[in-house]
């Protein structure tokens, strides 16, 4: 247990530390912090789970992620915001948690590579094998969107 968890504290510490992110122009940036608290949004609805919020949210998401100019970031969000269509009120909350999940993952993979400033972090919960982003500002407790039965399992697994 012991070696469990010196591995578990060094490996997350090698994340933390992975690195410099990519500077982005002030554009770029104001375009992704939009897209982050559209996110934010979508996150809040699937915490509380509302159908009709996770919809509408997305569409939203959607849109701010249409509205990034820069190709680079916008090729990493495409498919995975493509995928966010297929969030509905009538699909299973299974279904719709693995949608996110797949865009989670990508939006992680945006906010530890470019520079979007301080606040936003990955989180992610083992038992469900998810990511996600959150305002670490706003948020610092877990507020896990896959798992009602535990909501707050999981951690942040960068410092920015």
């Amino acid at each position: 247990m012991k070696k469990l968890l010196t591995v578990i504290t060094l490996g997350l510490s090698l994340i933390s530390f992975a690195g410099p992110r990519k500077a982005l122009d002030e554009a770029t940036k104001s375009q992704l912090i939009k897209v982050l608290e559209k996110n934010e949004a979508l996150h809040a609805s699937f915490f509380e789970y509302k159908g009709e919020e996770v919809e509408k949210n997305a569409k939203e998401l959607i849109n701010a992620i249409s509205e990034v100019k820069n190709e680079e970031v916008a090729k990493l969000l495409k498919f995975s915001s493509e995928k966010l269509a297929t969030l509905t009120k009538d699909e299973d909350r299974q279904k719709n948690n693995d949608t996110y999940g797949l865009f989670s993952a990508a939006l992680v993979h945006v906010v530890n590579t470019y520079d979007v400033g301080e606040g936003y972090n990955a989180y992610q919960c083992p038992m469900v094998k998810k990511k996600w982003v959150q305002n670490s500002k706003k948020m610092n407790k877990v507020h896990n969107p896959y798992a009602p039965e535990m909501p707050n399992c999981g951690g942040k697994i960068t410092r920015f």
